[in-house]
C-alpha cells in the first residue's frame, strides 16, 4: 500500500467508527424517547414536538471536520516510528 491508500483506509476506519458511535447513541436516545412516550400514553411525535429540551439532547451527526480529526488521530498511530 502506498501512502494515499493507507490514508484512505484510515479515513474509512474513522468514518466507520464515528458511524457506529452515532448509531449507538441515536438508538439509545430513541429508545428512551419511545419508553417515555409509552409511559406518558403519548405518541413519539407528540413528545418530540412538545419538548424542546428533549430534542436538544438528540445526538447530532458528526461533521466532516470531526471525522478528519478522528482520522488524523488514527493516522498518527500508523505514522508513529517508535
Amino acid at each position: 500500500m502506498n501512502g494515499f491508500e493507507i490514508r484512505l483506509e484510515v479515513l474509512k476506519m474513522a468514518k466507520e467508527m464515528m458511524d457506529q458511535n452515532y448509531n449507538q447513541m441515536s438508538n439509545a436516545w430513541w429508545g428512551i424517547v419511545n419508553t417515555y412516550a409509552e409511559q406518558a400514553g403519548r405518541t413519539i411525535d407528540d413528545v418530540t414536538k412538545q419538548s424542546k429540551e428533549l430534542m436538544e439532547t438528540c445526538p447530532k451527526m458528526y461533521t466532516p471536520a470531526e471525522m478528519m480529526a478522528k482520522a488524523q488521530e488514527l493516522y498518527s498511530f500508523v505514522a508513529k516510528k517508535d
